[in-house]
């Protein structure tokens, strides 16, 4: 692969390594993340992963983009709807095993490399395009106000799903769910 923050969709190989890779994050941390144990984990050869990632950073960026998932939401033109389709995808994707301790340590590598930091940048916001999406339109219909700070707003609504379920650690349940989403509404007037 000759960009090594690409995905490795067209390479079930590599798609088995960041797998891997995820699990291993997941497991361990960043301490515990080094190639050896990544290719046992993968039960690949060391070289297998050299071929397609030149370095350590190389996987993490690659392990980004792979992570990268918006959220899945269709347009049916009622803003209390589509926020209900925001919040079960997130709910689905936060409660991944994993997530909390892969988004940690990748969080810990954004901190620390320019690189990975835009990479986490490029994946928050790839979150919050499908929320600026669902505002955006409430907007146009006229459920929210043209003068509203969009940015703010997708902040005001991912912040706490993800202060939750990375910061806290805590699953994000059903109830849970319902709070914020009739917390969010009620503060949107």
């Amino acid at each position: 692969m000759t960009d090594p923050g690409s995905g490795a969709v067209d390479d079930p190989g590599g798609v088995s390594i960041l797998d891997a890779a995820m699990r291993l994050l997941a497991d361990g941390g960043l301490t515990a993340f080094t190639t050896d144990r990544l290719a046992s984990m993968a039960r690949v050869s060391k070289s297998s992963i050299y071929r397609r990632w030149p370095d350590k950073k190389s996987i993490f960026l690659a392990l980004m983009h792979q992570w990268s998932q918006r959220a899945e939401v269709d347009e049916v033109g009622d803003l209390r709807a589509e926020l209900a389709q925001w919040y079960a995808d997130r709910q689905r994707t936060y409660n991944q095993p994993g997530f909390r301790q892969v988004a940690a340590s990748l969080m810990e590598l954004a901190a620390h490399d320019e690189d990975v930091g835009e990479a986490m940048a490029v994946y928050r916001h790839s979150s919050w395009n499908t929320m600026h999406g669902i505002l955006k339109r409430a907007v146009d219909r006229g459920d929210l106000p043209g003068t509203i700070d969009l940015e703010h707003l997708e902040q005001f609504f991912l912040g706490p799903i993800y202060f939750r379920a990375v910061l806290e650690g805590q699953e994000i349940d059903d109830a849970t769910i319902a709070d914020f989403q009739r917390l969010s509404l009620a503060a949107l007037g």
